[in-house]
């Protein structure tokens, strides 16, 4: 009879399947149980510490005694927050500022990561959102002794010079060249010293505002703006105010204006910002490997996404090749024609698959003659090997293209878009992916470059369909309700933390939120869910940056959309929840 019904369950799988399709419906699961095994999830917050601002926590860490959570604020700039158990403080920044380290609110931490380091917390901040525009003041890393901050990347880290606007020449739209000159006439530099630099505005209405330093004179610097996607050359440096439009996800912003007199810095070397370079807008991971600290950049569409890495916390080198896992495609709107493929480094994670512990990441593919999707690579002693890539091999089959085998026409609606979360997991590698046509989990027991290296446990031919139920946004039905994993380890248990659609403009609206899903599997395979409605809560969007604490396994409950900068309406502020065994 159990064989008989097994059967039946496939037979009306299959079914669902077709008629899903057609109605572009999906294939939903309504008979999923959710567990019931004596433990309990409780709320240890204050909703946002006390602010709606603080609609979501990017990452927690266990310091010193402490659980650390690291939030998300699109108003003021990101807020450290730290928990002893029983109650949660503030840790103000030098100066006692309360947001943005320095009180820069372009740090809004739309992702970030914790890691302990020899013997010191060290904290990815990011600066900006996805999208075309940069809207950022490049990504940071600070680092934390339990009462001091000190910069590590950084333009706090030094200054390398300094002064104040005396003049400004040709910085007006479409005046005939793409470049512009800003004086200070005290200074006596030596010719092209700044080159390759980057001009930072530090006061006045465009405080913040960054630009590439093309040359220098003895007191002039030629700079260009670098705003926008694309030629640089094309696009005119204007000191005046501008507004600025995004087209996917679409938002708008508006920079300052650059006048005579406002104060300025100059940064140079990869202790800036960045790492120099202001389109390393992002910070998504950090993984410890052999001893060292490895940091992953993204959302750099100019020049592509960056992995690097320190010994002893100072000094840093970049991996080879330096972007983009040295994939580009080919695109004449670029500088030099070439577009970069990866512009995030999404996750990260030490595996011994391979027989000994290596590093993985995954990086998101952007579009272009090469495919778009999923890409993922190891680290060698001569660099990244790509593992996932339609290069890897001479044909082009096999989970092993790009995309997990998505194909050259994969793209975020319908394959494998982005490798959201790594971790390892009873002698597997696992990657949770984020797809609009539904969140997957692939899994490795080798993670090779060859064909069906990689198998799936939710979505493709598994017995748990993409999105784990199957579900398609009631408001957008192109797209799923759980889009994205955030995958965590935990005693003997693999716990898949899910991504709600959120996307207002596209009619993903608030009123189809349903609260996000939390599920675990013992084995890889069998899923079981702990809760489809956010512990209660529907405004809940994702379940994001677990953490162990005391024992214990936390998570965030976040209110806003993880990659544009839509918050609810009205907001709402972060929850976290800890798992209390046995209650």
């Amino acid at each position: 009879m159990q064989c008989l019904k097994k059967k039946k369950d496939r037979l009306v799988q299959w079914v669902c399947v077709l008629v899903g399709v057609l109605l572009l419906g999906g294939c939903a699961r309504e008979d999923i149980p959710d567990v019931d095994d004596g433990s309990a999830w409780i709320q240890v917050n204050a909703a946002g510490f006390g602010s709606t601002a603080n609609y979501s926590v990017s990452a927690m860490a266990e310091y010193n005694g402490f659980l650390y959570a690291m939030t998300r604020n699109e108003e003021a700039g990101a807020e450290i927050w730290r928990y002893d158990g029983t109650a949660w403080q503030q840790v103000l920044f030098a100066d006692n500022e309360t947001n943005g380290i320095y009180g820069n609110p372009w740090i809004n931490n739309l992702w970030g990561d914790m890691v302990v380091f020899q013997g010191k917390l060290y904290c990815a901040f990011s600066s900006g959102v996805q999208g075309y525009v940069l809207k950022s003041t490049g990504c940071e890393i600070w680092r934390f002794d339990g009462s001091t901050w000190e910069p590590v990347i950084s333009d706090r880290v030094d200054i390398d010079e300094e002064g104040a606007i005396t003049a400004i020449a040709g910085c007006e739209d479409a005046d005939g060249d793409p470049t512009a000159a800003i004086t200070d006439s005290s200074k006596e530099w030596e010719t092209d010293m700044w080159a390759g630099g980057v001009l930072q505005i530090t006061s006045g209405s465009g405080m913040y505002r960054t630009f590439l330093i093309v040359s220098n004179t003895a007191d002039t610097l030629t700079v260009q703006q670098q705003e926008v996607v694309g030629d640089a050359d094309a696009e005119f440096t204007i000191c005046g105010s501008q507004d600025f439009e995004n087209p996917f996800p679409p938002y708008e912003y508006t920079v300052g204006s650059v006048s005579v007199g406002d104060h300025y810095e100059i940064g140079l070397g990869t202790d800036e910002s960045g790492f120099g370079d202001m389109w390393n807008k992002t910070i998504p991971d950090m993984v410890l490997h052999e001893d060292r600290l490895y940091v992953g950049t993204g959302l750099n569409f100019v020049n592509g996404a960056q992995v690097w890495y320190t010994e002893d916390g100072d000094t840093w080198q970049v991996t080879e090749p330096v972007n983009s896992l040295g994939l580009y495609h080919d695109d004449p709107d670029f500088n030099q024609g070439k577009k970069p493929v990866v512009t995030s480094i999404s996750g990260m994670t030490v595996s011994t698959v391979s027989g000994e512990p290596t590093l993985y990441i995954g990086g998101a593919g952007s579009s272009g003659n090469l495919g778009s999707c999923a890409r993922m690579a190891m680290l060698t002693d001569a660099g990244w090997q790509l593992l996932v890539d339609q290069g890897v091999d001479v044909d082009d089959e096999g989970t092993n293209e790009n995309g997990f085998g998505s194909g050259m026409n994969c793209s975020m609606f319908n394959g494998n878009f982005i490798p959201w979360s790594l971790v390892e997991f009873d002698s597997y590698l696992y990657v949770g992916v984020q797809s609009l046509a539904g969140a997957r989990v692939l899994f490795t027991g080798n993670a090779a470059a060859e064909d069906g290296s990689w198998l799936y446990s939710v979505g493709g031919d598994a017995e748990v369909p993409a999105g784990f139920d199957g579900k398609r946004n009631l408001g957008s039905l192109m797209m799923h309700q759980n889009i994205a994993v955030n995958l965590m380890p935990f005693n003997n248990e693999l716990y898949a933390g899910l991504v709600s659609v959120y996307a207002p403009t596209v009619g993903a609206t608030q009123q189809y939120l349903t609260g996000a899903q939390l599920w675990k599997t013992s084995d890889g395979v069998v899923w079981q869910r702990y809760t489809a409605d956010g512990f209660g809560d529907r405004n809940v969007i994702a379940f994001e940056a677990f953490s162990t604490y005391n024992g214990a396994l936390y998570v965030a409950g976040n209110k806003g959309c993880v990659d544009c900068p839509y918050g609810l309406e009205p907001p709402e502020g972060v929850k976290i929840f800890k798992l209390v065994p046995g209650s």
